[in-house]
């Protein structure tokens, strides 16, 4: 009977063991940006990209996507809006007519927190140059300012590339 309790414990030590293991490698596949008043983590095996995005503060990219006109089709590009007002004010005048008449298409649409403060979601369908895409546009405010951190990736790689997003997204702070 009382070597149950020594089974358990010993279970215990292992598991918690293991899941320290697993929490220190996920740590080092991470490279720390923290430049132009923003900081996040972004997988190691990406790059800071060169960006044309209005309003850009940094777009980071997957090199392995590059495709043949040498832009990576999987990235992420934070925007600091120049929009005033409330989030989801300009969040709805931003989107009012961006779903008419273009080959853009709402998949869906949603709050969600980042950093313990509430965000807007939206993720969409777009073909751009023949190339279809899918986006999820994360909207948040912080020290006043509004910001859109923009992901993308090929519509049949985007699903694999959540946790490449989530990463960024969850660890975005503004300094």
């Amino acid at each position: 009977m009382k070597k149950y309790p020594l089974l358990i414990i010993a279970l215990l030590v292992s598991i918690v063991a293991v899941s320290g293991c697993v929490s220190n490698q996920n740590q080092t596949n991470q490279t720390s940006y923290s430049q132009n008043g923003v900081t996040f983590n972004y997988p190691s095996s990406w790059q800071v990209a060169n960006t044309t995005s209005p309003n850009a503060v940094v777009a980071v990219a997957d090199p392995k996507t590059v495709d043949n006109q040498s832009s990576p089709t999987t990235l992420v590009v934070i925007q600091k809006s120049n929009a005033t007002g409330d989030l989801q004010t300009v969040y709805s005048e931003n989107y009012a007519n961006f779903f008419n008449n273009t080959g853009n298409q709402r998949v869906s649409e949603g709050n969600i927190t980042v950093g313990g403060a509430q965000a807007i979601e939206n993720v969409y369908t777009a073909n751009e140059s023949g190339v279809q895409k899918e986006m999820r546009a994360v909207w948040l405010t912080r020290n006043s300012q509004i910001y859109v951190i923009l992901c993308s990736a090929l519509q049949s790689d985007f699903n694999n590339e959540q946790s490449n997003f989530d990463m960024i997204i969850n660890s975005f702070k503004v300094q």
